[in-house]
């Protein structure tokens, strides 16, 4: 069964092996990490790279997990008061 699933860490290693893998067995992937426009800059074109080389559905996304304010805004969520 196609799964949504978000792999935290998704820059490197494990992380990004696993968005790798999940994708590659058909789940969509939301392969999170920090700074998009700065250090990982050059990971989202890897991303984007292996996505479409391999045809699978691998997205990037912003997230820092020691953020609230970041996790509620990659997930689409309103903030708790």
């Amino acid at each position: 069964m196609k799964q949504v699933v978000l792999i935290t860490g998704a820059s490197s290693g494990f992380g990004r092996m696993m968005a790798n893998a999940l994708a590659a067995s058909g789940h969509t992937v939301h392969a999170s990490m920090r700074g998009l426009s700065r250090k990982n800059a050059g990971q989202i074109a890897e991303v984007a790279t292996y996505a479409q080389e391999h045809k699978v559905d691998l997205r990037t996304v912003a997230l820092d997990v020691q953020s609230d304010a970041s996790a509620t805004s990659a997930i689409g969520g309103k903030r708790r008061q």
